[in-house]
């Protein structure tokens, strides 16, 4: 008789999974990115053309500079907390809304977006003057790196990316209470969320810190929510995409082939 061949274990090995979850982060991030080029780009040319106004400009535009330093010193948190609000949240947010990215209902969402960014523009000014003390106000280059380092390799990876991958799930499992808890901290989604999150993040804020560290503490919030402004639409989408994402297994395919992505390449 002739022997019957052993079944074979038709599961994915460990190496594959890997794989996989990288493809599914890089699509993720890629057509995210894609989607929010034009708002990305716009506010990293801004931010640089803020540094040649600053630097540059003299006494053209030095009044400017200065009005808004004195301002920011003269209302202290609360400027960084409703700057911060606007640019992260309220002008994001209708942005999205004349454009069918934001989330219904609208108001909801829109208040989310609001007290989220004010929080975090609390906390965001509490860093710099952090940095401040640990580094220094110059805005020579070892400082500019040294701030760049902190805020992007310990600040961002252990405290600020994994509050906005679990907010960010929340939100687009739609404020869940208690029940549906369990599928906003699912590990494998919340991993790809954490990491595409991650990645974003880098890419938006690694050139955008630079810049926002050329300038004095004083003005850092202000450059910071120059960049904000595209940051908010871009992690916005990144976390729909991921929550989308982690949800529904992507199809099997080989390691080391291209993930499918729909609408071309970057």
């Amino acid at each position: 008789k002739a022997l019957n061949p052993e079944p074979q274990d038709e599961s994915p090995t460990k190496s594959s999974r890997v794989c996989l979850f990288v493809q599914e982060v890089r699509t993720t991030v890629r057509g995210s990115l894609r989607e929010a080029r034009v708002p990305t780009l716009f506010s990293l040319v801004v931010g640089m053309v803020l540094i040649a106004l600053y630097y540059g400009g003299g006494a053209a535009t030095r009044p400017a500079f200065d009005a808004l330093a004195e301002l920011k010193s003269e209302t202290g948190l609360w400027f960084a907390v409703v700057s911060t609000c606007l640019f992260g949240g309220v002008l994001p947010s209708m942005v999205m809304a004349a454009t069918g990215g934001l989330q219904r209902p609208y108001g909801v969402n829109l208040l989310f977006n609001v007290v989220l960014w004010a929080l975090l523009g609390l906390c965001v000014d509490k860093l710099y003057e952090l940095q401040g003390i640990l580094f220094g106000d110059q805005q020579d280059a070892p400082t500019i790196v040294r701030k760049v380092l902190f805020d992007q390799f310990v600040w961002n990876p252990f405290l600020a990316v994994p509050f906005l991958a679990v907010v960010f799930r929340w939100r687009d499992f739609g404020f869940p209470l208690w029940k549906g808890c369990q599928d906003v901290l699912r590990p494998s989604s919340l991993l790809l969320a954490y990491c595409s999150t991650l990645l974003t993040c880098w890419g938006s804020w690694i050139p955008g810190t630079s810049v926002v560290y050329a300038f004095p503490e004083v003005l850092q919030i202000p450059a910071f929510n120059i960049i904000l402004f595209s940051y908010s639409i871009v992690i916005s989408i990144i976390s729909q995409r991921a929550s989308s994402s982690g949800e529904s297994p992507p199809a099997q395919q080989k390691c080391g082939e291209p993930a499918q992505d729909v609408g071309g390449a970057v």
